[in-house]
């Protein structure tokens, strides 16, 4: 049977709930402007009845506090890491093509378009007055332009590879933080909730920092209940584990003993768990900053670019003796994205093609007054064996004298004749580029860039404009809002009043059953 102050108890529970209640709505309140806060509430249930051997059997103890709980959707949850790993993707993608674009955006920057031409220029004028010096070395001079541009060219290419190399290894490092501090956060949740209390606040601490790393990789998480209120909270990458509990795996990069593809920069780094176990940056799951980072650098649409070889797998050599590029494809371990490589060797194959051709033609002729067999007029840089659009320059014995140039196809033809200015001249509009011109193939090289960087760029909005609409409807469900609070605020005050009202009611009535009964 109840006591017979059975009524203060209740009016008492009354007063604890609304108070906590009040208290969890000030602390949303307070934290309405910090990122990442989960708004709480205060869930409250009947407290158990007693029985009281009567005809309606059993009376109500109250109200008690059951949990202070987190308002949040995990599907919210995961549709915004999803989105985040797409929305890094294609910042990194945009930044890096947009840097491409400026090097190779011919319709702004005098390139190698307009180097081409005063190449040519050159050539036409030499026609006309094949014997004079001065005209021999504005073509040699021009040939060392174009060959100069195209080695900044390169050097500008490699340049955006190593910065994507050294964000992938500043990629590394983050992950490894965030997963040495979500491992230590599951222990103090855990250290807190077996003690029957919810750690939200460690917990807004824990989805910040997934938050976070999903834009830098794809992350998967999942939550098991191993009983008395501890959890196993496990954070996948890639498709492998992160974090499991309270331990945690960490990558470690490696520097490359060779070259993937045949120019690119020096020791590039490759991913792998500190285990040694195998982290496949080329697996099609993966996504972020670090999917974005690694087909900007290592993406050829497919291929590899190697030394070329015949089918008894000696090296192919140009006329000159100089090793040449090829590109093969290469489906497994690989990326079909037109990063850096892919570029590089388009700008390989160009040079490749023109200085061979140019050089064949140069070596059948004469130097005008007839002395010299024709040199080659492109050459590779000194202490370097393979003709790329990076080692290209022009035969220092022609920047000495440009009287070795040669002009005729005669040895006995006058000096007037330009047969061989006429064969380069003609080689302009000649289709030694599979099928098109150099002009159409330098054009096409622009082309896929600006496809590219268009396609990268309208992604990065589309993925940003999303980012903000997801945000956005997990804010309605987890976010504090100023109407809601103030509409809880005068709801709690005035349950806390009425129980107040309670405690007093109850007051007078015992005063007057111990104080004034019998008198």
């Amino acid at each position: 049977m109840a006591s017979t102050f059975f009524g203060l108890t209740i009016a008492y529970s009354g007063l604890q709930a609304a108070n906590t209640s009040l208290n969890v709505a000030g602390h949303n309140i307070s934290n309405i402007n910090t990122d990442g806060y989960t708004r709480q509430q205060a869930n409250t249930t009947a407290a158990d009845a007693i029985r009281n051997y009567t005809t309606y059997g059993t009376l109500g103890s109250g109200v008690v506090v059951t949990e202070i709980a987190q308002i949040r959707d995990s599907y919210y949850d995961a549709k915004y890491r999803n989105n985040q790993a797409n929305y890094g993707q294609y910042s990194v993608k945009d930044n890096y093509m947009g840097q491409i674009e400026d090097y190779l955006n011919e319709f702004i920057l005098e390139g190698y378009s307009v180097e081409y031409e005063n190449f040519y220029e050159a050539v036409n004028q030499l026609t006309i007055t094949p014997g004079e010096v001065s005209a021999k070395n504005q073509l040699i001079n021009n040939a060392k332009s174009l060959a100069d541009y195209f080695n900044t060219l390169c050097t500008n290419l490699r340049n955006i590879q190593e910065d994507a190399n050294n964000e992938i290894k500043d990629a590394v490092e983050q992950i490894n933080s965030y997963a040495k501090n979500i491992a230590a956060l599951n222990r103090q949740i855990n250290q807190i909730e077996a003690n029957y209390g919810n750690a939200n606040d460690l917990r807004d601490k824990r989805n910040a920092m997934i938050d976070e790393l999903s834009e830098i990789v794809n992350v998967e998480t999942t939550e098991e209940d191993l009983g008395n209120n501890l959890t196993n909270f496990t954070v996948r990458i890639n498709g492998q584990s992160l974090v499991s509990s309270y331990s945690y795996n960490t990558l470690q990069t490696v520097a490359r003993e060779e070259k993937r593809n045949a120019t690119d920069a020096e020791g590039l780094y490759d991913i792998q768990w500190s285990s040694g176990q195998e982290f496949d940056i080329y697996n099609t799951s993966l996504g972020g900053h670090l999917k974005g980072l690694v087909d900007i650098r290592d993406g050829c649409n497919g291929e590899i670019e190697t030394i070329a070889v015949d089918e008894n797998g000696d090296e192919i050599t140009d006329s000159d003796g100089n090793l040449t590029l090829e590109t093969k494809n290469q489906t497994e371990n690989n990326t079909t994205y037109k990063g850096v490589p892919y570029y590089q060797a388009q700008l390989n194959q160009f040079i490749m093609t023109f200085t061979d051709a140019v050089n064949q033609i140069m070596k059948s002729g004469y130097t005008s007054d007839g002395k010299y067999q024709g040199i080659s007029l492109f050459v590779t840089q000194d202490n370097t064996t393979v003709m790329s659009a990076g080692n290209v320059t022009v035969n220092p014995e022609l920047l000495e004298n440009a009287d070795l140039l040669a002009t005729k196809k005669d040895q006995n033809a006058g000096e007037g004749k330009a047969e061989i200015m006429e064969e380069l001249s003609k080689l302009q509009s000649e289709k030694i580029y599979d099928g098109g011109t150099a002009k159409y193939f330098l054009e096409s090289i622009v082309s896929d860039m600006s496809i590219d960087a268009q396609k990268a760029e309208n992604l990065y909005k589309n993925y940003n404009n999303l980012k903000t609409s997801i945000h956005n409807q997990r804010l309605s469900v987890m976010g504090v809002d100023t109407d809601e609070e103030a509409m809880d605020l005068m709801k709690f005050q005035q349950a806390y009043n009425l129980s107040s009202k309670m405690m007093s009611v109850m007051n007078e009535i015992y005063d007057k059953l111990i104080n004034q009964t019998g008198l």
